[in-house]
C-alpha cells in the first residue's frame, strides 16, 4: 500500500467518523425534541418533530429508532389523548422589556438587511462570472446574428415605407382622376338636353 492510498483511507475514515458523529447528534436532538413536545403537551407528528429538531423529514422517517419512537408517541397520544402541559401565567410586559424587545428586533432587521445585501452581491458576482465564462465565440456569433436581424428589419422597414409612399401617391393620382372625371361628367350632363 503506497502513501497516497493510506492518506486516502485516513480521509475516508475521518469523513465516516464525522458522519457518524453528525448522525448521533441529530438522533439525540430529535429524541430531545420528541421529549420536549410530549412534555409541552403538543401533538406529535413526523413533520413537527423534524421541524423542532431542525432535521429533515427524510431523517425522521428513515432512522428506525426515531421512526419507532415517533410512532409509539403518536399511538400513545391517540389512545390517551394529548396531555396539555401546565401553561405558565403570562407575565406583564414592562416598558423596559418592550424596549429591549424592540431593540433586539431592530438589530435582527439590520442583520437580515446585511445578509440580504451580501446575498445580492454574491448573486451579482455569480451572474457576472456566468457571463464571463460564456464561450467568447458563442457571444460573438450571437451579436453577429442580432446585428444581421437588425439590418434585415431596417431594410424591411425602408421597403415598407417606400411602398407606403408609392401607394399614397397612387391614391392621390386616383383622387385627382376621379375629381376630373366628375367634373367632366357634370359638364357633359349640362350639355345633354
Amino acid at each position: 500500500m503506497n502513501r497516497a492510498d493510506s492518506s486516502r483511507d485516513a480521509r475516508v475514515a475521518r469523513l465516516r467518523q464525522a458522519r457518524q458523529t453528525d448522525s448521533a447528534a441529530k438522533t439525540a436532538r430529535t429524541k430531545g425534541a420528541i421529549r420536549d413536545l410530549l412534555n409541552a403537551g403538543q401533538r406529535i407528528s413526523f413533520a413537527g418533530v423534524a421541524r423542532k429538531a431542525d432535521v429533515s423529514t427524510w431523517f425522521v422517517y428513515n432512522t428506525p429508532a426515531i421512526r419507532d419512537t415517533i410512532r409509539q408517541a403518536m399511538s400513545e397520544q391517540a389512545q390517551h389523548g394529548v396531555q396539555a402541559a401546565a401553561v405558565p401565567r403570562p407575565e406583564r410586559a414592562t416598558p423596559a422589556s418592550l424596549y429591549t424587545d424592540l431593540a433586539m428586533a431592530r438589530e435582527e432587521i439590520q442583520e437580515l438587511k446585511r445578509e440580504r445585501d451580501a446575498l445580492k452581491r454574491r448573486l451579482q458576482l455569480a451572474l457576472g462570472a456566468e457571463i464571463d465564462n460564456a464561450a467568447q465565440p458563442e457571444l460573438v456569433q450571437r451579436v453577429q446574428d442580432l446585428e444581421g436581424r437588425t439590418q434585415a428589419l431596417t431594410r424591411d422597414l425602408a421597403e415598407a415605407r417606400a411602398q407606403a409612399t408609392r401607394l399614397t401617391e397612387q391614391q392621390q393620382e386616383s383622387d385627382e382622376t376621379i375629381a376630373s372625371l366628375r367634373l367632366a361628367l357634370r359638364k357633359e350632363m349640362r350639355t345633354v338636353p
